[in-house]
């Protein structure tokens, strides 16, 4: 019989991926269990499954197609942000003192860096083999474990375990929390460390409904800058992440 050697469960789980993807309301458990003949519990494994990928998410009762779905659709690292991305991060770097610009996108283990352009290499913009920035020290990273939903935040805590990685740089977990929800309302992140050699700062990009996509932020060596210029810095990042949020919405 043709296709018999295929595997059941992920042809269950692509054909759930067509039917939510062309509902744009989304579309509720009981629908897909009448329209697919399924019984409930196969459903519900195969959506949690799909879930904990990225690859569905749940609004209110309706189930749409997930960031990491969205994300893989688009071209290339930087998804739905792709091409338009590279610009803005060249923009950025031209417009900032002498230093490094960096451009990540939201996964469910973290901000992956894919595109960077560095001090010593002006102008090129290097791809990066999807690299996880540290949840806990980089402002990218930071950022990411701010905007992480709960299995995400699970996920990233797993990988990187607080008491290993978190509580040498942080006085507590409450500590963390505090700035984390400072992130959260500026949607930018100022990494507190080692501020006499490296200015870092990131901002989030994000979705009409304030989930993270993507993350665009600058280092820059501590001797050429100075008060105003630190000002003047976040305010092009802020720019950049607010350009790259605007074509986001404009394409989702």
């Amino acid at each position: 019989m043709a296709n018999s050697d295929l595997i059941g469960s992920l042809v269950r789980a692509m054909e759930i991926l067509k039917m939510i993807g062309g509902s744009p309301s989304g579309c509720r458990v009981e629908e897909i269990c009448t329209a697919m003949q399924l019984k409930p519990p196969t459903v519900y494994n195969i959506i949690r499954t799909l879930t904990a990928g990225g690859f569905v998410e749940r609004h209110n009762r309706s189930l749409r197609l997930g960031r990491e779905f969205k994300r893989l659709a688009g071209v290339g690292e930087g998804g739905l942000l792709e091409g338009v991305a590279e610009t803005e991060l060249l923009a950025l770097y031209q417009r900032i003192p002498k230093g490094t610009a960096i451009f990540g996108v939201s996964t469910r283990q973290g901000v992956e860096q894919t595109h960077r352009i560095s001090f010593d290499r002006p102008g090129v913009i290097q791809n990066l083999p999807n690299e996880i920035m540290h949840p806990y020290a980089t402002a990218a990273g930071l950022i990411g474990l701010a905007f992480a939903d709960e299995e995400s935040f699970l996920l990233q805590s797993e990988k990187w375990p607080f008491a290993e990685f978190g509580a040498h740089l942080w006085k507590s977990r409450a500590e963390l929390e505090s700035f984390l929800e400072q992130v959260r309302k500026e949607k930018v992140a100022l990494s507190p460390f080692d501020r006499d050699l490296f200015w870092r700062i990131s901002g989030a990009v994000t979705d009409v409904e304030g989930r993270l996509h993507a993350v665009i932020g600058v280092s820059i060596p501590a001797i050429h800058l100075n008060a105003v210029a630190e000002q003047a810095a976040e305010m092009e990042v802020r720019k950049s992440a607010e350009n790259l949020a605007r074509v986001l919405r404009e394409r989702l």
